[in-house]
């Protein structure tokens, strides 16, 4: 698969895995099977109210119809826009749209995918976005060129739990008093880096491993002998420690 390579603020760069066709393709089925229960239900919403808008006039029986049918018309660009680049589908196959630099698209990169997917999906039996995808090599269709935004595939954050095989019982000797001047933002960075490591690597996790040690040591400005992976064990646990007194 392929990895996207995301700088965060400490500047270390965090390799998330681009969505496979495979993920996108159900999370599009879903999406599908979705719009049609939908438009099932809106059709027999409007089919039953005939006769009383029948009435009205014809602006009212219109008017009814767009307001009713207009969110399977609008679905992707308004779910990607409330959900944070997912869509129901997506959320299900846990994959997500991210802006090439990994920050959160605007509507305007929404708008961009959203505008363009009826061409190279619908129109094209997919066959475009496919060929496209394939060809890119950052899992990009012509939406995200346009919008240049690609789609992740999502990593859950550990908690600490997870990451300190045994809490204390008694309180332990703190090795590294300037944990103090860490922040939350700090220590998620640490523990999705664990998290990462979980399918990266070796070598690759290593080498973000040893490029978060230096980091924090110029941070806390101190200097220690222990490996990155015991350097950034030993720092949750004194964060853990600090904020447990």
């Amino acid at each position: 698969m392929e990895n996207l390579e995301i700088p965060t603020t400490q500047n270390v760069e965090i390799q998330y895995t681009i969505a496979n066709l495979g993920d996108r393709i159900v999370s599009q089925i879903i999406d599908l099977v979705i719009l049609f229960g939908y438009t099932l239900i809106a059709i027999l919403i409007y089919t039953t109210t005939a006769d009383i808008s029948s009435g009205s006039g014809l602006f009212f029986p219109v008017a009814f119809a767009v307001i009713l049918f207009a969110p399977a018309f609008f679905y992707d660009f308004i779910c990607e826009v409330f959900l944070g680049g997912q869509s129901f589908g997506k959320k299900i196959m846990k994959i997500k749209v991210v802006k090439l630099n990994g920050s959160q698209p605007t509507i305007v990169n929404y708008f961009l995918r959203w505008i363009l997917k009826p061409i190279e999906v619908y129109f094209a039996y997919g066959s475009v976005a496919l060929i496209t995808i394939l060809i890119n090599g950052k899992g990009q269709r012509i939406g995200d060129l346009a919008g240049n935004t690609t789609v992740i595939k999502l990593k859950q954050y550990v908690k600490l739990d997870e990451i300190i095989i045994q809490k204390p019982v008694v309180e332990r000797e703190i090795v590294f008093p300037s944990v103090r001047n860490l922040n939350d933002e700090d220590v998620r960075l640490v523990l999705e880096i664990f998290s990462f490591g979980k399918n990266a690597e070796p070598d690759v996790f290593n080498e973000v491993l040893e490029k978060m040690k230096v980091r924090l040591e110029e941070k806390l400005g101190l200097k220690s002998e222990l490996s990155a992976q015991q350097f950034l064990h030993t720092i949750l646990k004194d964060y853990e420690q600090v904020n447990s007194n």
